[in-house]
């Protein structure tokens, strides 16, 4: 059955089997995980972080980005504002692969955004240890 709203309910591990309409959060394991709101029973699962979804909970769960169902057969996509479902236009699946491979770039960004020390401070620092000096 199609879902206009999803409850959410706080877990260590989410549940093998989950109930439609229930947006189950594990914050232990950085994850929220729903049966896709179509009512075609797809797990959806959204890991939770900076290069991945940002989950606000004020009461009431909003989800960011959307959830885009492309990759499965009902070509699901939505939102997830303040507990609601707001339906937007359905994936193709060319649109999906498309955005997958935005996301790999973007999550290979954000790890690579480590500051990394440059020649001359790497050189600063061998020539203190050489001469034994911090």
């Amino acid at each position: 059955m199609r879902s206009e709203e999803l409850e959410p309910v706080f877990v260590e591990y989410v549940p093998t089997d989950l109930d439609d309409g229930i947006l189950y959060v594990s914050m232990e394991y950085a994850t929220a995980s729903h049966r896709c709101a179509c009512g075609c029973g797809v797990r959806v699962v959204t890991p939770l972080g900076p290069a991945d979804w940002i989950l606000t909970f004020d009461g009431r769960v909003t989800l960011s980005p959307s959830v885009g169902n492309g990759q499965f057969e009902c070509g699901s996509h939505y939102l997830i504002r303040q507990n609601c479902v707001v339906w937007r236009r359905p994936m193709t699946r060319g649109a999906a692969l498309a955005t997958h491979k935005l996301d790999t770039a973007q999550r290979a960004q954000t790890h690579s955004d480590v500051p990394r020390a440059g020649v001359l401070t790497k050189l600063s620092r061998w020539l203190r240890g050489f001469l034994g000096r911090s």
